[in-house]
């Protein structure tokens, strides 16, 4: 084993929604030399509830002020990797300078009425030929586009983490990952190309998407020569930074949302699942829903309200308390509340509307209320899990959780127990995503032979069992 001081170190830079974050991470053992998370406090505020919006450069000034805190081991870093919030876009001039806010993933400009009968995703994706949410990076694009709303000094359009990463490096040209090209639109994942065709025929110019990054990954060099790697998704990098092998694991994950994973090395397509590119090659099978975690967040602040009103319990011991009563109410043998948590929409249908059914005046409490919403979360993540084609499912050998909705919800855990045939474990890492980031760039820098080599090493030993 290498002296502490002298162990070269993989970095991951994480760029969520609501916060930051960087991992250095042992490229020997996977050990955690430093971690340092701040709040994206960056939001642009809005009069227009549909525009979510944060600041670009603010954003690349916080990473810098991350690096600088971790100035007494940054020496030893030998690659830096970068994961990011997905499907967001923002514009940059020639010089590499923002000339746009970020249009968050959470935008909703693509949701609003182009005529009558239609709105900006709806008509977006009549040209492309399939259905295309709104915060997609081409979908803020289009209506952009249609309303005057972009720059004279428009001269590419990237995601945050491609920015930072050209920042880092003293570029003025960004360069995008096919993990995040899939994830704007208009982006085959068999082919790995954009559809320029489908595109140019909704009159949008295609001379603003930005370049593919090569097989290497390579977007170049900070100043003090560490290789920066092209930044990648974020569910990609969580996978990598949670599962100890790619191919015989399944993630599920809880945070905001709620989502399974499954990688393949080859295409595969399956009804209700999306295919999205892997960073390296091969594919991830994804089923994604809106809900998840904001489903309970939404009963929580439902009785904070109640509280307010009614009570003194503390709003940090509501989940606490909430978890209690429903472990209670799953053992009362009292018939369980059925709840559809689609309270936010879907990807494809935003319209959609959650509901209860079952409801008793045995049932009609609060344990039984957070139990349903519990219930409902885990049955959609299960609907995604029979939709895997068998080819892919048959190989899985255990489940991984992670996300806070999975790690600090033992209530969680014991649902997704009782309806896996697989053994559930915890992801090792606290911060899956910039861990992945920090993997997939050793692996990229030439530090490991591949990345499965990278993920043998640095994984954090065997997830815990729950």
């Amino acid at each position: 084993m290498s002296d502490s001081a002298t162990v070269k170190l993989a970095a991951g830079i994480d760029i969520g929604t609501t916060s930051i974050s960087i991992i250095l991470s042992s490229i020997e053992t996977g050990e955690t030399v430093k971690l340092v998370t701040t709040m994206n406090t960056t939001v642009i505020s809005s009069k227009r509830n549909w525009e979510k919006q944060q600041n670009p450069d603010q954003i690349a000034a916080m990473v810098v002020n991350l690096i600088q805190d971790c100035s007494e081991v940054w020496q030893q870093v030998a690659a830096i990797g970068i994961s990011n919030q997905m499907h967001g876009v923002l514009y940059i001039d020639r010089s590499g300078n923002a000339v746009s806010p970020l249009y968050t993933w959470q935008d909703g400009r693509g949701d609003l009425p182009m005529t009558a009968s239609v709105t900006y995703a709806e008509s977006l994706g009549e040209f492309w030929g399939q259905p295309i949410a709104t915060g997609y990076g081409l979908v803020t694009h289009y209506f952009n586009v249609l309303n005057d709303g972009l720059s004279a000094d428009c001269y590419k359009l990237c995601t945050i983490g491609d920015y930072v990463a050209m920042k880092l490096c003293g570029l003025n040209e960004p360069i995008m990952d096919a993990t995040h090209a899939a994830a704007i639109g208009f982006f085959s994942a068999e082919t790995h190309s954009f559809e320029f065709d489908r595109l140019e025929s909704a009159a949008l110019d295609a001379t603003i998407l930005p370049e593919l990054a090569g097989k290497d990954g390579l977007v170049g060099y900070t100043p003090d020569g560490k290789p920066v790697i092209c930044a990648i998704g974020d569910n990609q990098a969580s996978f990598l930074g949670s599962v100890p092998r790619l191919s015989d694991s399944v993630l599920l994950n809880i945070g905001t949302g709620a989502q399974i994973s499954a990688y393949s090395d080859r295409w595969l397509k399956a009804d209700g699942l999306e295919t999205r590119p892997f960073p390296g090659g091969g594919y991830l099978l994804v089923g994604a829903s809106l809900s998840g975690g904001k489903s309970y967040a939404l009963l929580k602040s439902f009785f904070q309200e109640t509280v307010r009103a009614f009570g003194t319990l503390a709003e940090d011991e509501l989940y606490s308390e909430m978890n209690r009563l429903a472990e209670a109410a799953l053992d009362s043998g009292v018939p369980p509340l059925r709840f559809d948590t689609r309270f936010y929409g879907t990807r494809i249908d935003p319209a959609a509307a959650g509901g209860i059914n079952g409801l008793l005046a045995s049932n009609f409490t609060p344990g039984h209320f957070a139990a349903g919403i519990l219930n409902g979360v885990a049955d959609e993540l299960m609907d995604f899990i029979q939709l895997a084609p068998p080819q892919l499912s048959s190989v899985w050998t255990n489940a991984v959780g992670s996300g806070n909705g999975i790690r600090k919800n033992g209530v969680m855990q014991r649902l997704l127990r009782e309806r896996l045939s697989l053994p559930l474990r915890l992801s090792g890492a606290a911060e899956e995503a910039a861990f992945g980031a920090a993997i997939y760039s050793a692996a990229r820098a030439n530090l490991f032979t591949d990345l499965d080599a990278a993920i043998a090493v640095m994984h954090r030993g065997e997830c815990q069992d729950v």
